[in-house]
């Protein structure tokens, strides 16, 4: 029906056709239909009103190819909780991301920044310009950061929010390329020692050799063309000021210490080894993991810090596999290195190829 206008005395016909939930309370109508709605108009008479009722629409039927979708989850406050941070530096400037998300009960991922909404509500709330933090390396403060703003890092498996600024060192901590961070309000362990790293010498070199000479045949695992080039990185350090250094060392099979393809018959071997007697230094940890059937994921120590204010350190560890690096923490128990923390994106851990 085509209708530019219609007058009628009789409105029943018009309360049907506009629909049975409105009722028209006049004598007399002028009424229009247009492609875009309808205009009503009593003439000449006392305006009644108009009586409409509202309900709620019919349920969808099992075919409907419309379909509602809810979101109920909400996103968690980002002020107010702890995160540990990943620092390195270019001159006096630096950058940190977070890497792990520090609670009573242990450590949590950091939020996901794969969508721009995120990232710009984590650098809102712990990047915001003029935010500060404290660094750490080896353990110890050695200075500060002042955010200045931020941006998106891709390098990790998950990217993550960058925040970029301005650094401070101490004066012994001049040469400190890469630390670790925590917001300034959230340190509050007041027993963090004066910087004071290891100094390398060659008995600690040599034990490390030792080490993994006597842990490859007790892993079943093939001798690299030269023991002393698999070892592609070598680190020192204290668990106390009065204890005797700490070896923590990465060794692998045909491959370097990089992001890449496995080649064929690759391995790495995480190793940690410590002197607690006096006898002489004896793994503590071992990590074996072979490329073939568990994927690769070489092990590299980034840096020690107590993060939940037992006394003991937690180590940080960078993981590196064919297509992305992840982290992972190492916690102390009784003597006994377990694994506490490691990203979702690496291969899954094997028990059978950590040995404490």
């Amino acid at each position: 029906m085509n209708l530019s206008a219609l007058y009628s005395r009789d409105f029943s016909f018009f309360n049907a056709l506009i629909s049975p939930k409105l009722k028209i309370l006049c004598n007399k109508i002028l009424l229009f239909v247009f492609s875009v709605g309808i205009f009503i108009s009593c003439d000449s008479v006392e305006w009644g009103g108009i009586e409409i009722t509202l309900e709620a629409p019919p349920e969808s039927l099992p075919n409907d190819p419309i379909v509602e979708t809810r979101f109920t989850k909400e996103k968690t406050p980002l002020k107010g909780r702890t995160f540990l941070y990943l620092g390195s530096r270019t001159a006096d400037e630096g950058s940190l991301i977070p890497i792990v998300e520090i609670l009573p009960s242990g450590l949590l991922s950091t939020p996901d920044a794969s969508y721009q909404e995120r990232l710009e509500d984590f650098s809102a709330s712990q990047f915001e310009l003029g935010s500060q933090f404290t660094l750490f390396s080896d353990g110890s403060r050695v200075g500060t950061f002042t955010a200045t703003h931020a941006e998106l890092n891709q390098d990790y498996c998950h990217p993550k929010p960058e925040g970029k600024g301005i650094l401070r060192l101490t004066t012994d901590a001049k040469e400190v390329q890469s630390f670790l961070a925590l917001a300034r309000e959230s340190t509050t362990n007041p027993n963090f020692t004066d910087y004071d790293p290891v100094v390398q010498t060659r008995a600690l070199r040599q034990a490390s050799i030792d080490m993994v000479i006597g842990v490859i045949p007790s892993l079943g695992a093939t001798w690299p063309p030269s023991v002393l080039e698999s070892r592609k990185a070598l680190d020192f350090f204290r668990l106390q000021s009065d204890q005797k250094p700490t070896i923590i060392a990465t060794f692998t099979k045909n491959d370097a210490l990089q992001i890449g393809p496995a080649p064929d018959g690759m391995y790495s071997i995480l190793l940690i080894g410590s002197n607690r007697d006096g006898l002489g230094y004896q793994p503590t940890y071992v990590d074996y993991r072979s490329a073939v059937p568990e994927g690769k994921a070489i092990g590299r120590y980034l840096d020690h810090l107590d993060l939940n204010g037992d006394g003991r350190s937690e180590i940080v560890l960078e993981m590196l596999g064919e297509q992305s690096k992840w982290i992972s923490v190492l916690g102390l128990n009784e003597n006994t290195w377990n694994r506490t923390y490691s990203d979702s994106c690496g291969p899954p851990d094997k028990s059978d190829t950590e040995k404490s």
